[in-house]
């Protein structure tokens, strides 16, 4: 269908559209994309005005007349049921499908009663997946057989609310966000699906080496998944071998049990592990700038976007050995398999100029892979061999 431009018309689906997070870069920038091509609107729950979603990952989409269509969320599933919150904007969009040409689901798998394209950020569309990245087992097929079947009970009633079939997806032409994402989609469910790297909105590594701290940086959300006690372990075996290192930790810490945890970490390490809380745009810059390393902890990462964007700033990164991050390092002496083995690789990075030089140059490379550039070309292939496998079936 093609409306008053002459041009087809595009839907890029985000279940829920907020400031903050990797997944809106793939939406905002998929729609960018699609921009040059189609005439787009994204579908979304939220009220954030796409000019503060433009400032916020530097996209310009609302002078490339990109349309943002709303639907109202509940106050109650602000903070809390994620299943439940999806279902309902799947199930208030629906009825809008059928005046696109593509449907695209930029924030994993999606039904759409018709083939469309989808991009898979991480596994929590599938709870067993979800719980096997999170309680770390020897492999998914064990979590499967753990599933409480109240769980199942919830997401089969939010599948139905959403009105989705189980695999209606499967259909649809596949984005994977690293080579790790698509094996795991091939192992688990028989998907092949084309690896496109998610676009790292981040500064350029535009202040000099000598010119930064010896200290580390972690951003991110501030949950248990993410690790932030075996990152400030990590931190205090590099301290006790000598090294006068610090730890900042970017993003809001909850309210919670958690939370309180981490406050008392840092009431007790007395200055060197800092709580920043939610840092954004040119205070986040400053952090990443003016510091010479990185930290990530999660394992199973699907990506790792904030590794990706500390890399693009220049920092030297560490990683577990595990996830789709191990692609954004790739380099042994950058990925570790205990908070132990992370710190002796780091105290002899610390200690050896050279071999800084060499991480830095190979790190350079690396973030080239994630250029916004690489993702825009990425997107528009994707969206050019849906409309032609659509026109020769």
């Amino acid at each position: 269908m093609r409306d008053r431009s002459g041009r087809p018309r595009a839907a890029v689906y985000h279940p829920w559209l907020i400031e903050g997070g990797g997944s809106e870069s793939v939406t905002l920038w998929a729609a960018q994309a699609l921009a040059h091509d189609f005439d787009v609107d994204i579908l979304t729950m939220g009220s954030t005005p796409l000019e503060r979603l433009d400032a916020a990952y530097g996209t310009s989409l609302s002078r490339a007349g990109v349309g943002l269509i709303q639907v109202p969320l509940p106050r109650l599933l602000r903070r809390r049921g994620d299943a439940l919150r999806a279902a309902l904007a799947a199930r208030a969009v629906r009825p809008r499908w059928p005046v696109y040409d593509l449907l695209f689901s930029s924030y994993n798998v999606m039904d759409f009663g018709r083939r469309g394209l989808q991009y898979i950020s991480d596994f929590s569309f599938d709870d067993s997946l979800r719980r096997a990245m999170l309680d770390d087992p020897e492999n998914w097929r064990a979590a499967r057989r753990r599933s409480p079947l109240g769980k199942r009970l919830y997401l089969g009633a939010a599948r139905k609310l959403a009105r989705q079939s189980r695999g209606g997806w499967r259909r649809n032409l596949t984005l994977a966000n690293s080579r790790w994402s698509r094996d795991l989609m091939a192992e688990a469910f028989g998907i092949e699906s084309e690896v496109v790297y998610p676009p790292v909105v981040g500064p350029d590594p535009d202040v000099a080496w000598e010119n930064r701290t010896d200290g580390f940086v972690t951003v991110g959300r501030i949950v248990p998944e993410k690790r932030i006690e075996d990152l400030a372990d990590i931190t205090a075996d590099v301290r006790r071998a000598g090294c006068d290192v610090h730890l900042h930790v970017l993003g809001r810490v909850p309210d919670d049990g958690y939370g309180r945890r981490l406050e008392a970490r840092a009431r007790e390490a007395r200055g060197w592990l800092s709580l920043e809380g939610p840092v954004y745009g040119e205070a986040k810059r400053e952090y990443l700038l003016g510091h010479r390393y990185g930290l990530s902890g999660r394992r199973h990462e699907p990506f790792g976007m904030s590794a990706a964007e500390m890399v693009k700033a220049g920092l030297i990164v560490w990683v577990p050995r595990s996830g789709g991050q191990v692609e954004i390092v790739d380099h042994p002496d950058l990925v570790f398999d205990s908070p132990a083995d992370a710190a002796a690789k780091i105290v002899r990075v610390l200690a050896d100029a050279g071999l800084q030089r060499a991480l830095r140059e190979h790190l350079r490379r690396q973030a080239a892979k994630f250029a916004l550039s690489g993702f825009v070309e990425g997107i528009r292939w994707a969206g050019e061999e849906f409309r032609e496998a659509c026109h020769g079936g």
